[in-house]
């Protein structure tokens, strides 16, 4: 119902209408009345007479020549606009002011200037002071640009313009149309079936005195152009003929009038009713009646909804639209239907709600036979579907003891409805019924509740990862839980000699190492070699990097991020401090910029000290003596805190920077050492990703490295 009353609202089939409207229009046209003569200013008559436009002195003889006729009106569908000559433009208004009878056209022009929807030239002075009247031609063409209506008067320039033909009625008859008096100003045409019904004349042969001035005497003399390529053409309903000029229009409006027999399209409530009442009366009959005399009931009234609006337009010269009723009547029929199949299931649903107590959701089996019709077809999937269900009961319990890992099925008040095998082996079998957090607290000698289960859980020698979730029915309500102890002995065994390996690295590795450089400082003077005590010396102290790198990078890897509001530029300035002495035994300087600037953000301070002082190494180690390092520090408007690290060693491959930040990854060589084992860079990587930060490397002109780090700050 919504979507007819919108087609109606919205006059979305209007084009389609407007088909079924020009097909039936040509029945309710009036007989072509006796009292309208055309004058047609037609190819003869060119011919005869000369090209166009002719000059005034044809027209004020034209009218000579009707003056002795003596007929009710003459509405002359020229247009005289422009002057035509002082003698002949006299000549024409003496010719009219003695009929007294002549309405003249105004020339509408849309838009207007300055700003005007409409400008309104009405003739020149003096022809059109002479005129009995002026009034207007204008159609309103339809969207598809079909003319089918006109307005009876029209306001333009301040003031309104009635029709040529409601003049031409009025002058004719003594009063205003019936139309008029009804107050309807929009008037639709219905017009005749074909062109050509009017009685007609050649404009040359009235000039010519050819024809009778009894013929012509109290008639309505409509005279226009019709000649080819002159006159105005347009496009009106008809069964047959193309489009027809502005005159036999003007004919076809005063007929209408004359007759009285113009086509009313009701009130928008009325049109709602009309489309809307078909489907509520179908409706009703699918209510009462069975399928089959539902059925003819349909059939019935789309032929009504055809008929009637054809018989309305015949006879009464009402026009309601039928395409809207038409479709509700279209959709009412698989509406009806749809209602049906939502009876199947409402009784599936009943079905299905009854075996809900001892159902378990999982996938239904295929049909295995084939449906008889729709209702019965689905009524015995229906009983097929719940045989499945109850077969699937002992797959959802191999299902679960197919798990490995020991698994607990609760209801919502922590009693145990299902236990696998592991379950039973790790805490005594005859688990069904029983408290699952009680179960839990008794293995594991700690408390547990069902509100607060344990994220880890030790039983023994073993430990187990407590993961529970929701156990949810069909309709997405909690009905209890699924815990799952994820068994994570290994793990554990594993994490425990991660940590035994880092405490031999930092400490039973470094011990030595640290004993060797002792020892060679305060040794040096026993070896023979001047030179070899630096170098082993040197070696050492690559070790005990090597070894601190990895310890921090892998303690990186599991430690909590703990992030304090700090200062970058006092980390940087502490990590380059931290350089100093090494940068100074071969001269190098470590120049810092921006650090004077606070440049606060959220961070690890030893972790961001640590990564600015493996790039400051690794800057100063590949810079040549005498070198400078530039650390430069900014922020932008976004907040986010920049800083730039160059160095004037060799350079990086650009094709190796994809790799840099990776552990073990690009190890290059400084000048004078062996190959670096990678891991200061992988540090730096971490620690960056750590803090939501982003490094770039980008190699300089003419030699060196660039290394660009953002950081998001703090206000």
């Amino acid at each position: 119902m919504a979507l007819v009353a919108g087609l109606v609202a919205a006059r979305a089939t209007e084009r389609i209408d407007h088909v079924f409207y020009d097909s039936l229009v040509g029945f309710r046209a009036p007989p072509p009345s006796d009292h309208i003569l055309l004058v047609t200013i037609d190819d003869s008559s060119i011919a005869a007479i000369g090209r166009w436009p002719w000059p005034r002195a044809v027209h004020a003889r034209m009218l000579e020549r009707l003056e002795a006729a003596r007929p009710a009106a003459i509405a002359y569908d020229v247009l005289f606009t422009e002057p035509g000559g002082s003698a002949d433009d006299a000549r024409l208004a003496a010719a009219e002011k003695t009929l007294g009878s002549v309405v003249l056209p105004v020339l509408f022009e849309a838009p207007g200037h300055d700003g005007r929807p409409i400008d309104a030239t009405p003739p020149i002075a003096p022809i059109g002071t002479a005129a009995r009247a002026i009034g207007h031609v204008a159609l309103l063409p339809d969207d598809d640009g079909t003319a089918r209506s006109v307005l009876l008067s029209l306001p333009a320039d301040g003031r309104v313009w009635l029709h040529l033909m409601e003049w031409a009625y009025r002058i004719a008859f003594g009063h205003p149309s019936a139309a008029w008096q009804h107050h309807r100003n929009t008037i639709t045409i219905p017009f005749q079936p074909y062109s050509g019904g009017f009685r007609t004349i050649s404009f040359a042969d009235v000039l010519a005195g050819q024809v009778p001035t009894a013929f012509l005497r109290g008639r309505i003399v409509l005279v226009g152009v019709t000649a080819a390529g002159l006159g105005d053409r347009y496009v009106v309903p008809m069964r047959r003929g193309g489009p027809i000029s502005g005159l036999e229009v003007q004919a076809n409006l005063l007929n209408t009038l004359i007759a009285h027999r113009s086509i009313v399209t009701p009130a928008r409530p009325v049109l709602f009713a009309a489309a809307l009442l078909p489907s509520l009366l179908l409706l009703i009959c699918f209510w009462r009646l069975g399928p089959g005399h539902a059925f003819a009931a349909s059939l019935t009234l789309i032929a009504l909804g055809l008929v009637v609006p054809a018989v309305l337009l015949a006879l009464a010269g009402i026009w309601l639209p039928p395409t809207p009723g038409l479709i509700g009547l279209l959709l009412v029929y698989p509406l009806w239907g749809w209602r049906r199949l939502q009876a199947v299931d409402r009784a599936i649903g009943q079905e299905l709600t009854a075996f809900a107590a001892e159902a378990a959701p999982v996938p239904p089996r295929a049909p295995r036979r084939a449906p008889l019709d729709p209702v019965g077809g689905q009524t015995a999937r229906l009983r097929d579907a719940i045989t499945d269900m109850r077969d699937m009961r002992q797959l959802v319990s191999d299902t679960i003891e197919s798990v490995d890992d020991p698994l607990l099925v609760t209801d919502l008040d922590d009693r145990i409805l299902l236990a696998n095998r592991p379950a039973a082996a790790l805490f005594g079998s005859s688990l069904a019924g029983r408290q699952a957090a009680a179960l839990l607290a008794d293995a594991a000698e700690t408390e547990v509740t069902p509100d607060a289960m344990p994220a880890e859980l030790a039983v023994g020698d073993r430990a187990f990862s407590l993961r529970r979730s929701s156990l949810c029915g069909s309709d997405g309500e909690r009905r209890g839980w699924i815990v799952h102890l994820l068994d994570i002995t290994a793990t554990r065994a594993a994490e425990r000699e991660r940590e035994a390996a880092l405490e031999f690295l930092s400490h039973d590795m470094r011990s030595p190492q640290s004993s060797i450089i002792t020892l060679i400082e305060h040794h040096r003077h026993a070896l023979g070699d001047a030179d070899i005590a630096p170098r082993i010396a040197a070696l050492a102290r690559r070790t005990l990097t090597l070894a601190d790198n990895f310890v921090e990078l892998a303690r990186l890897d599991v430690a909590r991020f703990a992030p304090d509001e700090l200062d970058l530029g006092d980390v940087l300035t502490e990590a380059a401090d931290d350089l100093w002495s090494q940068a100074s035994s071969r001269n190098i300087r470590i120049e810092l910029e921006g650090t004077d600037q606070p440049r606060f953000m959220l961070g690890e301070r030893d972790t961001l000290r640590r990564m600015f002082a493996n790039l400051l190494d690794n800057a100063v180690k590949f810079s040549a003596d005498d070198g400078v390092v530039r650390c430069r520090l900014t922020g932008d408007a976004a907040g986010w805190i920049e800083c730039v690290i160059d160095d004037d060693g060799p350079g990086m491959p650009p094709e190796r920077c994809a790799d840099l930040f990776k552990r073990y990854g690009y190890r290059r060589k400084a000048p004078g050492s062996r190959h670096a084992a990678g891991l200061g860079l992988a540090y730096v990587g971490a620690a960056v990703a750590r803090h939501h930060g982003e490094i770039n490397c980008t190699p300089r002109a003419p030699h060196g490295t660039r290394f660009i780090l953002r950081f998001a700050g703090v206000p």
